[in-house]
């Protein structure tokens, strides 16, 4: 399993982690972090079906709090099953107001296809 950023094809700030297994993305998480409020906001998590309950989506969250140590992560995660690994992972839900006024207002809105952690 290897874990890749790149930036959001459709939004300015937001990034993705791919998730890549044998050569293939079986996985997105889409965040945008604000260094100068010390803020990042996980907008989507996507993982594949057969791999939904392996913990991609718990070790992707992991992988961005190691590599945004000063970070304080929060999400707007709507869909139950990203809903539980905010919950599992201890990410305050943030889709009323955002701690960051850097933050698009898009990321507060919940657009984008349902994802599956």
């Amino acid at each position: 399993m290897a874990i890749f950023h790149s930036p959001h094809p459709t939004r300015k700030q937001a990034q993705s982690l791919l998730l890549v297994y044998i050569r293939r993305v079986v996985g997105e998480v889409t965040y945008e972090v604000c260094e100068l409020c010390a803020s990042g906001l996980i907008t989507q998590v996507r993982v594949a079906s057969p791999l939904q309950d392996s913990g991609l989506g718990t070790r992707a969250v992991a992988h961005l709090r190691a590599r945004y140590p000063d970070v304080t992560w929060r999400s707007c995660l709507t869909q139950r099953m990203t809903r539980d690994l905010a919950h599992r992972m201890r990410l305050p839900n943030d889709r009323t107001a955002l701690s960051c006024p850097h933050f698009t207002r898009a990321a507060s809105e919940g657009r984008g296809k349902p994802g599956r952690a």
